[in-house]
């Protein structure tokens, strides 16, 4: 069977196919594993960990500035349409309110770890994708310095900057961190004329 694409969907596969799908599933354990051995594109995946699903949450939003609507949950801006999230959640109202939670509950446990002095290092110079958010969604995804945001200006990029500069022992914690839109972070230095 030839076709001029790299991802084979089974209802193609049936009526060009020679074998049947059913023995191709149980001889690699399902379809999307038997793309794969046959190194072809895999389009669409089911039963999503909830990780991934809110880690693409995270890029989504961190992006528009703002809550995603269902309809916007599409490529390039989503790895994943809003199907996966209706399928896990019962509904994209569900997943969103799932995630806020998640985010507020790893906060809370976070400040909890700061305030009792459990972390001792200034950490990574990057921040964690999640501790990113956190302090995105603090600053409203919005530049502390100049106000613009990805929701209200086109092209806008947000980046999240040392408040204490890394290069001067600043750590990489929660309350050193802050938003600022790239050319605000671009703009400003480490180093400073006395």
């Amino acid at each position: 069977m030839q076709l001029a694409t790299s991802h084979v969907p089974q209802n193609a596969y049936h009526n060009a196919g020679i074998y049947s799908s059913t023995i191709i599933k149980k001889r690699f354990g399902s379809w999307n594993k038997a793309l794969e051995a046959a190194g072809l594109t895999v389009q669409y995946r089911y039963n999503l960990p909830t990780e991934e699903l809110f880690t693409n949450l995270i890029n989504v939003w961190s992006s528009l500035g703002r809550q995603p609507r269902k309809r916007e949950m599409v490529r390039p801006l989503s790895r994943f349409t809003a199907d996966p999230y209706v399928n896990g959640f019962g509904s994209c109202l569900s997943a969103m309110k799932a995630f806020v939670e998640s985010m507020r509950a790893e906060s809370t446990f976070f400040l909890e770890k700061v305030s009792k002095g459990s972390i001792l290092s200034r950490g990574t110079r990057y921040p964690s994708l999640r501790l990113r958010f956190r302090v995105m969604l603090r600053d409203n995804f919005r530049c502390r310095s100049c106000g613009r945001s990805p929701a209200t200006h086109t092209g806008v990029v947000l980046h999240i900057d040392h408040i204490q500069p890394w290069a001067k022992e600043g750590p990489t914690i929660y309350e050193n961190l802050q938003t600022l839109c790239s050319d605000c972070n671009l703009g400003k230095s480490d180093f400073r004329v006395n």
